[in-house]
């Protein structure tokens, strides 16, 4: 059930960067910005529901396993 949870934030996620990118490109920046919102909380969503997201975003947020 975890899986799918994840599978379908990644989803919504996905839809809203895209919308998110054509509402900026149609210079609607308001609207671009609350999409930007919606997409975080969807990522943060897909963190919850991901036990191997913590320990990514540690080493992405730090210079760990970078060359």
């Amino acid at each position: 059930m975890m899986d799918e949870r994840r599978d379908v934030a990644l989803a919504i996620k996905s839809c809203l960067d895209s919308l998110m990118t054509d509402a900026a490109r149609c210079d609607l920046g308001d609207l671009a910005h609350f999409i930007s919102l919606a997409a975080l909380a969807a990522e943060d969503a897909v963190a919850a529901y991901d036990p191997k997201a913590t320990r990514l975003n540690a080493m992405m947020t730090t210079d760990a396993g970078h060359c």
